[in-house]
């Protein structure tokens, strides 16, 4: 396969954030004419420092939003933990103690919060508002109310110092938003970031913790808020219970108004970048200008409301594109030849055993989906899992592939009992899986979505690493041209491409090395008659190579041309298992209705 151009970002959108930078040009030179003097080095330097806070804030508040989270607790972490450092320093006379306190206070007041949000599983806008209420009394408490000073002249040299020609705040606030922005768009962790926003479920299916994930991205932020509330401490000479007041506005304004989206998935660094500068400016504008704070809250507001009302505009843009770039349904090919028969080139019948379900049986309350099913597949063979709707297929397949826990019954792996817990297990242990809705998270291209999970690394430790985005390209790209399949793009969100391709995109995931177990829950949907051959013949590829296969369908005609073996399940248990060969059509509907099961395999049901 060729090159494929890149014709849109890899992560994040491709909103470039153009027409905010001019908003921001307009700003200046308006403030300039109204007030004269704003263009000058000095404020330009009192602008940055004014900034530095908010630039730490919003790259850490930018990742969580960008995984669908959010975090309105940060203003009352602002003010508890500059009480908290001002505090150590005063008593303990050590600067490195003060700041090591506050990131230790921001880490715990962050691990809080996402714990919080994961075991309640309500809206993170709930939890953390109440959080954030509870860290701001708590910032009243811890001095009577009062506000502390005394520093040593150490520990404010932290903030009044120069790097450089710029105050070290700016520097130490530079530094980090440049981390964040690598942290977010380079690693694997960054790029799981995206998944969880665009499609958290998808993303547990392909084996990332998802909990996990966006724990440590709690801990993120309260680390930033720690840092930030270090610094202000440092350059106000005291910590103060009314210390960000109002931070929180400001922090979700700049990151709504940079490009990420509210509802998580998309979203630059440079955007954010350009949305901190952009509310800087307009804060010392309407200091310049003299307005009271409440004009300036006012103005602040409905500058947030408007960033929300283009998200929403954005989002309704990339939807209508998506429909308008859709090529047409396509029309039934009633000339087609139907597909024949694909016979297997080898007999599995001596194979061994890849996996074996042994009397798995899931329960609901009082309700059972799945009831003792016990089959095995082995190795090269094909198994098509069929029956009605509600049969329990699904739920059995999701025991198989370590998304649901089985109530009792056990799973075998080459003979040996395997304890598959969730899907990243499955996955190590050789299993894959394509869910009946995808499991794709359709904010991200085709190549990331075949890499999520598995991702291939560079330099750097665990999720950490530096995602080798090329590796991730070429890995696509020969998953892809086993089913005969080309994109103009892989980068290109899987949102945007026609229902066919997207399917092909989900089943090419299973199209890798180490593989030994496939499971696909009705591969085909969607495809014409050409792709639909393409995937019945890469089936058999698979299974010819050692694979074992497990594949539900309610297509017959695809089970009856592929199938080595059938099983179907009936109210959750199986109610026939045995040689295709022995059913045709008319039985095997007999067989799913509960009925006889026809001349052709009475006699082995």
């Amino acid at each position: 396969m060729a090159a494929l151009a890149r014709r849109s970002p890899r992560v994040g959108g491709a909103s470039s954030r153009v027409g905010l930078a001019l908003l921001a040009v307009l700003l200046v030179v308006f403030f300039e004419i109204k007030a004269g003097g704003f263009v000058t080095g000095d404020n330009i330097t009192t602008i940055l420092l004014n900034s530095s806070s908010l630039l730490i804030a919003s790259i850490a508040v930018g990742c969580l939003v960008v995984a669908g989270n959010i975090d309105l607790s940060i203003a009352g972490q602002y003010a508890f933990i500059s009480l908290i450092v001002a505090l150590v320093v005063r008593e303990s006379a050590n600067p490195v103690l003060g700041v090591a306190a506050g990131l230790a206070m921001g880490a715990a007041l962050g691990w809080a919060n996402g714990t919080l949000v994961r075991v309640m599983t309500i809206s993170p806008i709930i939890v953390t508002l109440a959080t954030g209420s509870v860290y701001a009394g708590m910032a009243y408490v811890v001095n009577s109310g009062t506000s502390v000073y005394n520093l040593t002249d150490s520990f404010l040299s932290i903030a009044r110092s120069d790097l450089w020609f710029l105050p070290m705040p700016v520097v130490i606030a530079l530094v980090v938003f440049a981390l964040g922005g690598v942290l977010l768009t380079r690693t694997v962790a960054g790029v799981r970031t995206y998944a969880i926003g665009g499609n958290a479920a998808a993303a547990r299916l392909a084996g990332v913790q998802v909990e996990r994930h966006v724990t440590a991205l709690y801990v993120y932020t309260g680390l930033s808020m720690g840092l930030v509330a270090t610094l202000t401490t440092a350059q106000l000479a005291s910590g103060t219970p009314q210390t960000g007041v109002g931070f929180e506005l400001d922090v979700l304004t700049a990151v709504i108004l940079g490009g990420v989206g509210f509802a998580g998935g998309t979203g630059r660094p440079l955007g954010i970048f350009i949305g901190v500068v952009t509310i800087g400016i307009l804060n010392s504008g309407l200091v310049f200008l003299g307005l009271q704070d409440w004009w300036q809250q006012i103005l602040k507001g409905g500058v947030l409301l408007l960033a929300l009302g283009f998200d929403q505009y954005a989002a309704v843009r990339r939807e209508r594109r998506a429909l308008e770039g859709a090529p047409p349904p396509a029309a039934p090919d009633l000339l087609a030849e139907p597909i024949e028969r694909i016979a297997r080139d080898h007999a599995a019948d001596g194979a061994p055993v890849a996996i074996a379900a042994r009397e798995l049986t899931k329960r609901y309350g009082a309700v059972a989906a799945v009831t003792d099913a016990s089959f095995a597949v082995r190795r090269g063979e094909i198994v098509c899992l069929v029956g009605d709707n509600g049969a329990g297929k699904s739920t059995l397949i999701k025991m198989l592939s370590g998304a649901v826990r089985p109530s009792s019954g056990r799973l075998e792996l080459a003979g040996r009992a395997a304890a598959i817990g969730s899907p990243a297990d499955a996955r190590a242990a050789g299993i894959e899986t394509v869910h009946q809705d995808l499991g794709m998270c359709t904010n991200l291209g085709a190549a990331l979505n075949l890499a999520l999970g598995s991702e291939p690394r560079g330099k750097g430790v665990g999720a950490l690493s530096l995602l080798d985005f090329g590796a991730a390209e070429r890995i696509a790209q020969e998953r892809l041209a086993t089913l005969q399949v080309r994109l103009d793009d892989l980068w290109r969100p899987v949102g945007l491409l026609s229902g066919g391709q997207r399917q092909s995109v989900a089943i090419a995931r299973v199209a890798g090395p180490g593989v030994s177990v496939v499971i696909l829950d009705e591969p085909t949907a969607a495809l014409s008659v050409r792709a639909t051959r393409n995937v019945l013949d890469l089936v058999r590829r698979l299974a010819d190579g050692g694979a074992a296969v497990i594949l539900i369908s309610h297509d017959l005609e695809d089970v009856l041309t592929i199938a080595d073996r059938i099983v179907v399940l009936r109210l959750g248990r199986v109610a026939f298992d045995g040689d295709a060969s022995l059913l045709d059509r008319s039985s095997l509907l007999h067989v799913m209705a509960g009925l006889s099961a026809g001349p052709k395999a009475a006699a082995n049901v």
